[in-house]
C-alpha cells in the first residue's frame, strides 16, 4: 500500500511537470558520464583526451535528454551531431551516449508521426555507417549497432501504432455514446410530441363537445329537462372517455413494470360509431359510411386513424358548428380511405378570439407517419372536405401474433 502510494504520488507529480522524469534521467546518466569520463585512454590506443571541446559534447550527447519528451527529434538530432563531432575529434566512444541515443530514437518512433519516425531512422543508420563504417572503420561494431538500433525503431512503430488504434477506437466509441445520447434525445423528443398530439386530440374534442353539450342544456333545461339530462349524462359519457385516453397515453411515464391493462376499449377506428353517437346528442348532424370489409389494422394505425376522424370532426364543431357533415370510410385490399366533408351551413364558435391550433399539422403528420396521403381543403360549395388514406398492406395490417382490435 505504501510502495503503490509513492509510485501514484510519482505518476501525478510527472503528469503535472512534464520535466520531472526526463530530469531525474539526465542527472542519472549525467553520473555516469562523469565516471566514463575518468576513464584515461591507453597511450597508444590513438584514443584523444578529453579537452574542454571533448567535455562539452561529451555532456552534450546527455543533456538533451531534459526536453526529450517535448521535442524527441529536436533531442535526437543534438545528440547525434555532438556524437559525431565527438567521434571525429578522436576521442573514445562514450557507452552513456549509445543509452541516450536509444531514449532519443524510441521516443520519436513511439510518439510521433511516421515522417518524423522515417527521419530518425535514417539519421540513426546514417550515423552509425559515418562513425562505425567511415571514422572508426569497425564494421562489426556497425552491423551489431545497426540490428541494434533497428530493433528499438521497428518496437517503437509498433507501440505508436498501438497506440494510435487505442486513440481511433476511443474516438470510435466517444462518437458511438454522442450518436446514442443523440439518438435518445431525438427519441424523447419524438414521444414527447406523440404524446402532445394524443393530448390535443382527446381533450381538443372532449371539450369542445363538453361546450356544446353544456349550451344545449342550457338552452333546453326549462322546455324540456330530460333532454338536458341527456346531455348532462353525455358531458359525464364523454368525460370519463377522455380520463381513460388521457390515462392509457400516459401510461409509458408510469412504472414499466406497472402493466396492469385499462378497463376502458381501447379508440378504434371499428367504433367510430360511438363517436357519431356523441356528436349526435349535441344537435350535430352527422352521417357515417363505411365500405369494404373491416381490415385487420395494426393497433397505431388503428389509432391514428380514429384520431384523424376525431380531430376533423372537433374542427368541424369548432368551425362550422352544426353544419352537415358525413364521414365516409372505404376499405380496399392495401388502402384504408377517410374522408370527412361538412357543407357551409355551420357556425364558426372561433369569430372574434383568438383561435387556431395544430389539428391539421397533426392530422398531416400522423398520415405521413405511415407513409399515407393528407388533404384539406374547401368544397366548391364553401364547405370544408379532409381526406386520409393509410395504407395497410404489410405495414399496416396486424400479423399472425399481433394484438386484438
Amino acid at each position: 500500500m505504501k510502495t503503490s502510494s509513492i509510485w501514484d504520488r510519482f505518476r501525478d507529480l510527472d503528469s503535472r511537470h512534464p520535466y520531472v522524469t526526463p530530469g531525474l534521467i539526465t542527472l542519472f546518466f549525467l553520473f555516469f558520464l562523469g565516471l566514463d569520463l575518468n576513464i584515461k585512454p591507453e597511450p597508444d590506443s590513438g584514443i584523444e583526451q578529453e579537452g574542454v571541446l571533448g567535455l562539452i559534447l561529451a555532456v552534450a550527447q546527455v543533456m538533451p535528454l531534459v526536453f526529450v519528451r517535448r521535442a524527441p527529434l529536436a533531442a535526437l538530432s543534438i545528440i547525434f551531431v555532438a556524437f559525431t563531432a565527438h567521434s571525429a575529434l578522436g576521442h573514445t566512444v562514450l557507452w552513456v551516449a549509445q543509452f541516450s541515443t536509444l531514449i532519443g530514437l524510441y521516443q520519436v518512433t513511439s510518439s510521433r508521426s511516421d515522417r518524423q519516425s522515417l527521419i530518425s531512422g535514417v539519421m540513426t543508420f546514417g550515423v552509425i555507417v559515418v562513425v562505425f563504417g567511415i571514422i572508426r572503420e569497425d564494421v562489426d561494431s556497425a552491423i551489431a549497432l545497426v540490428l541494434l538500433f533497428a530493433a528499438v525503431w521497428v518496437v517503437g512503430n509498433i507501440v505508436r501504432s498501438r497506440h494510435t488504434r487505442l486513440e481511433i477506437a476511443e474516438l470510435t466509441v466517444a462518437e458511438l455514446s454522442d450518436e446514442q445520447e443523440r439518438a435518445a434525445r431525438e427519441a424523447v423528443s419524438d414521444e414527447r410530441a406523440r404524446i402532445a398530439r394524443e393530448l390535443h386530440d382527446v381533450l381538443g374534442h372532449t371539450l369542445n363537445l363538453v361546450v356544446i353539450q353544456a349550451g344545449a342544456a342550457q338552452r333546453v333545461f326549462e322546455k324540456s329537462p330530460e333532454k338536458a339530462l341527456d346531455n348532462l349524462m353525455s358531458i359525464e359519457s364523454t368525460s370519463r372517455q377522455a380520463l381513460s385516453d388521457v390515462d392509457r397515453m400516459l401510461g409509458i411515464l408510469r412504472n414499466p413494470d406497472d402493466t396492469a391493462p385499462s378497463l376502458e376499449a381501447r379508440p378504434s377506428i371499428s367504433r367510430l360509431s360511438s363517436l357519431v353517437d356523441e356528436l349526435r346528442t349535441t344537435d350535430q348532424p352527422v352521417d357515417l359510411v363505411v365500405r369494404g370489409g373491416p381490415a385487420t389494422l395494426s393497433p397505431s394505425v388503428d389509432l391514428s386513424a380514429y384520431r384523424v376522424v376525431q380531430e376533423a370532426l372537433t374542427n368541424v364543431m369548432t368551425h362550422a358548428a352544426g353544419a352537415k357533415t358525413r364521414i365516409e370510410v372505404e376499405y380496399s385490399e392495401d388502402l384504408l380511405s377517410l374522408t370527412i366533408t361538412n357543407d357551409n351551413s355551420g357556425v364558426d364558435n372561433l369569430t372574434g378570439r383568438n383561435g387556431g391550433g395544430r389539428g391539421i399539422v397533426g392530422m398531416r403528420e400522423r398520415t405521413a407517419l405511415f407513409g399515407g396521403e393528407f388533404q384539406a381543403e374547401r368544397t366548391d360549395e364553401g364547405g370544408w372536405r379532409v381526406r386520409a388514406t393509410f395504407p395497410i398492406g404489410s405495414a399496416g395490417l396486424v400479423g399472425p401474433t399481433g394484438g386484438t382490435r
